[in-house]
């Protein structure tokens, strides 16, 4: 008669065995990253669900989508706040004050989807410097490799436009290992190089220009 551990052992070593195993792990694994993805360290990287949408149609443009659902819900984030009145200004509310779209605290960095967004409306409103320190936030608030490509992008963007190719080079070398944009890159490199081609890019001469003749600022 069989002892209890060979009865074990002979049920591990079955195919139906194993397969039973490889589900009760598989669903193990599902229970770990549905509990990882809902608690507040996951949301510190991520940030919330509110901030996700706003972040996703601030980069689509669909200022509108963002005006609606300010209008109809209570926005929590003060991140998704601030981009809200940025969206009212763009739709031409032209009595939003465009320094209530800003802030100069840390406060409203909550979580890397958050100081990216605010990195993206100090860009859009020709702020380097300031757009160049949410990127930063948006680094340290990051635990992967791929969460820190969209922000290095960033930081390629604002070197170049406030006439920084050396720092530009630095984050050009780190984003030629992501298959992504390593062609991105290559752009870069060549303009950081060559600084003066910067003009023959319409976005980024845009932001020189701006950025020349306007005072910029950093967090405090």
């Amino acid at each position: 008669m069989w002892r209890r551990d060979d009865a074990a052992l002979a049920f591990i070593g079955s195919r139906r065995g194993l397969l039973l195993l490889l589900v009760a792990a598989l669903v193990a694994v599902a229970c770990w990253l549905l509990l990882a993805s809902s608690s507040p360290f996951a949301e510190k990287y991520s940030g919330t669900r509110e901030e996700r949408l706003f972040d996703k149609w601030q980069r689509q443009g669909r200022w509108d989508k963002i005006v609606s659902h300010s209008r109809e819900h209570a926005v929590q984030s003060l991140a998704c706040q601030k981009v809200a009145l940025m969206a009212q200004w763009r739709q031409g509310n032209t009595s939003v004050d465009l320094k209530e779209c800003l802030t100069d605290s840390r406060e409203v960095l909550t979580s890397q989807t958050a100081a990216l967004m605010m990195s993206d409306s100090y860009m859009l409103l020709g702020m380097p410097a300031m757009a160049q320190r949410a990127a930063f936030d948006a680094m340290v608030k990051t635990n992967g490799k791929k969460l820190r490509e969209r922000p290095l992008r960033r930081l390629v963007e604002a070197a170049l436009v406030m006439n920084q190719p050396q720092l530009a080079m630095k984050y050009i070398t780190i984003l030629e290992d992501y298959s992504s944009s390593s062609e991105w890159a290559q752009s870069m490199k060549l303009l950081a190089r060559h600084p003066e081609l910067i003009y023959h890019y319409p976005t980024l001469s845009k932001l020189r220009k701006s950025y020349e003749n306007a005072q910029d600022a950093f967090f405090l």
